[in-house]
């Protein structure tokens, strides 16, 4: 997937240059990638998106599986080469009415479900896959964490990861790029329930974090482990507690100004089973 919408473009290889674009803060290489995937030499590659020449239809296939668009997205791209492609002004004319038909569709769907879109199952599976891409997508709400190096530097990460991470988020739309670089929030909605299969590995994953911050030995950390007996009553006493902790915890944070990212894990359960 990528943040760039291809039914905002009138030529392809515009969307195809801008996509090369936004992906150069993240990743090298863009060509060499997508030559690879289609079977040709990245030569050809500039050839195209410099010159006079056009991919061919299954080129512009793999194309649009490459960068991992949607059907409707493959559809408008395929007919985009087609309008570069076709040599007379009325082929050229009946192309753009195609063109004007599936960009109206599209627009009457936006309409209908507006802007936001939840993330696939599969994006999510790589979202929660670590603590880092969470991470990584909250920080960039904290000023002065705009750029990957930044980033790299506050979480302790290589930013060849960072990197990684960025182009996920940029490319499944949950950050979008703007034209000075900064990165701000996309359209896509992330929401875990209880019911998610995602769930345990989220939990999984900041418990995770709060084991390697242990390592850094920071002053300023809090971490408190131990295991009691206690009553029954007072076992439910202090769960209420624990409850009504967490019910504050959201209410403070939610208006709070973005100026610190910090990590909050609570475990409280029974260690003799019924």
């Amino acid at each position: 997937m990528t943040d760039k919408n291809v039914f905002t473009f009138s030529d392809y290889k515009a969307f195809l240059s801008s996509v090369e674009d936004t992906r150069k803060s993240f990743e090298r290489g863009f060509r060499t990638k997508l030559a690879t995937s289609i079977g040709c030499q990245s030569g050809f590659i500039s050839n195209v998106l410099n010159g006079d020449a056009h991919f061919s239809s299954e080129q512009i296939t793999g194309i649009a599986k490459f960068l991992n668009l949607k059907a409707p997205e493959q559809k408008y791209l395929y007919t985009l080469l087609q309008l570069a492609r076709a040599g007379t002004p009325d082929l050229k004319n009946f192309i753009q009415n195609e063109l004007t038909l599936l960009r109206d569709e599209y627009l009457n769907i936006k309409k209908r479900v507006g802007d936001s879109k939840a993330l696939s199952e599969s994006d999510q599976s790589v979202y929660y896959s670590s603590w880092h891409y969470t991470a990584v997508h909250l920080l960039t709400t904290v000023p002065g964490y705009q750029s990957a190096e930044r980033i790299a530097e506050g979480l302790n990460l290589p930013q060849a990861v960072v990197n990684k991470i960025l182009l996920f988020l940029v490319q499944t739309g949950i950050l979008v790029e703007n034209k000075n670089g900064a990165l701000t929030a996309g359209n896509v909605l992330i929401h875990l329930n209880r019911e998610s299969p995602h769930i345990r590995q989220h939990h999984t994953n900041w418990r995770v974090a709060a084991i390697q911050s242990l390592a850094l030995e920071n002053s300023d950390d809090l971490h408190y482990s131990t295991i009691s007996t206690l009553s029954r009553l007072d076992a439910e006493k202090l769960k209420a507690e624990m409850v009504r902790l967490i019910e504050s915890y959201v209410e403070t944070v939610k208006p709070s100004k973005e100026e610190e990212m910090v990590g909050f894990t609570l475990d409280f359960f029974r260690l003799i089973k019924k």
